[in-house]
Order: structure tokens, then C-alpha cells, then sequence
């Protein structure tokens, strides 16, 4: 089954999510484990599971041995955005993407695995972005980290370059459907996703297309997630109750 899970920050995405059959095997892009395992629904989902938060290391891969998450009900890779210390030039980003996608494929393929989690897709598809713009930024450098004359530094991605970003995000979904776990069932891929403000076009009073807010809130990440997901779930919070 593949599930979106959608809903503003503090909405029980997460902790929903890790609730899946186990084992399971997760990345934590947006770094809000703690929180999620260990706050009120603890005692009923989690207390009696072996659970293993596995920090992001630069230059370890967990991929030449045994399965990380081989031991343990549910295995978490955390995944923070790096710490940029140049205003303009991104580092780390692609480090960080190659090293997620790598763990994630291995995940997939793993068939004792049963549900795949990725929390969440909106800051996943940041990663990538963030690391197509670094890749294109370091052809403005030589191999000793110098400036190249004449070449100009892109500040930020083109609307047609998000196809490449969209692309690899697509292509998580589409892995998710085709795999299966030992017993021929097929695989879970459960994703979150951060909610944004809805805009479309409109004219404004000198007649120039222009921006404008909907009032809506609507999924923020790749806009055709639903066509690739079975089941889109909406978590709220009313009155401190949460629902979905």
C-alpha cells in the first residue's frame, strides 16, 4: 500500500506513520523522531518494540555489511539538512540525497522489510533540489575550490529544471508499488508531507496576472503525489484532539 499522510506541524503524521506493520525502515528528513516515538502515544504503540535511531555520519553508508535495520522492529536514519556556512555556495546537500536514496533502495529491495517511510517527502524533495542546485553551482569552481572567472554562480533552480527533481521523487513512488516483502505482499510506502498555502492565477485591478492566495491549504511537494498513492489522508487538530 502506498499512503500520504498530510497535515500542518504537531498533527500526529509521524507517530501515525510508525505505526505500520514492522519491521519498518525510515528517514527522518525532517529530524522530529523524538517527539513522535516518544510522546503520548508511547506507552500504546511503541514501549514493547525495539526501535534504532541511527545518526547521519557524512562518509558511512551502512550498505558493505549486514542490514542496519536487521535487528531491530523499527529503524530510523536520521537525515538533517546541513549547516550552510556560505551565504551562496551549498554544500553537503548532494552527500546527503546520494547517501538517503541509496539506504532507500536497499530498503526496497530488502524483502524482510515490510514498510518504507520517508518524513517527510516535502523536505525529501528540498534535498533534491538543493542538491541539483549544488551540482550546478560547483561547475562556477575549479578543483581547488576557486572561484572560475566568467562563470557565473546559479542562486537558485529554473521552473523546467524541477522536472529532474520531480523525476526522482516520482521514482520513489513508483518503486514502492512494484516491490513486495517475503511473503509476496506487496511493500508499504508511507510519506508525509507538509501542507502550504494554495495560489492561483487571477487578474488583478490594472488587469495583470498576478498570484493569489485561495484560502486553501494544499499538499507541498510533488503536485501529482495522489495519482500515485492508494489512499491521501488529512490529519487535523481541533480543540488538542488530532484527526484524520
Amino acid at each position: 500500500m502506498l499512503l500520504s499522510i498530510e497535515g500542518d506541524e504537531a498533527t500526529g503524521k509521524t507517530t501515525l506513520a510508525y505505526s505500520a506493520p514492522l519491521p519498518i525502515v525510515g528517514f527522518a528528513y525532517d529530524m522530529g523522531i523524538e517527539r513522535a516515538i516518544k510522546g503520548g502515544k508511547y506507552d500504546e504503540l511503541f514501549k514493547d518494540i525495539s526501535i534504532e535511531v541511527i545518526p547521519y555520519v557524512k562518509g558511512v553508508t551502512y550498505l558493505e555489511a549486514d542490514a542496519a535495520w536487521k535487528d531491530f522492529d523499527i529503524t530510523i536514519f536520521e537525515l538533517p539538512s546541513p549547516i550552510q556556512l556560505d551565504s551562496m555556495r551549498l554544500r553537503g546537500n548532494t552527500d546527503l540525497w546520494l547517501y538517503s536514496i541509496n539506504l532507500m533502495a536497499a530498503a526496497f529491495s530488502d524483502p524482510k522489510v515490510s514498510t518504507v517511510v520517508v518524513d517527510t517527502m516535502t523536505v525529501a524533495r528540498r534535498c533534491k533540489a538543493s542538491s541539483h542546485l549544488e551540482v550546478l553551482q560547483n561547475a562556477a569552481y575549479d578543483a581547488a575550490g576557486n572561484r572560475i572567472q566568467g562563470v557565473n554562480l546559479r542562486e537558485q533552480l529554473i521552473q523546467i529544471e524541477y522536472g529532474k527533481i520531480n523525476d526522482a521523487i516520482r521514482d520513489i513512488y513508483t518503486t514502492g508499488a512494484g516491490v513486495k516483502q517475503a511473503d509476496g505482499r506487496p511493500k508499504n510506502l508511507i510519506a508525509t508531507h507538509h501542507l502550504t498555502d494554495e495560489r492561483k492565477e487571477s487578474l488583478d485591478k490594472d488587469g495583470k496576472v498576478v498570484q493569489m492566495l485561495t484560502g486553501k491549504k494544499i499538499l507541498e511537494g510533488l503536485a501529482q503525489t495522489h495519482r500515485f498513492v492508494d489512499i491521501a489522508l488529512l490529519t487535523t487538530k481541533e480543540n488538542k484532539e488530532i484527526k484524520g
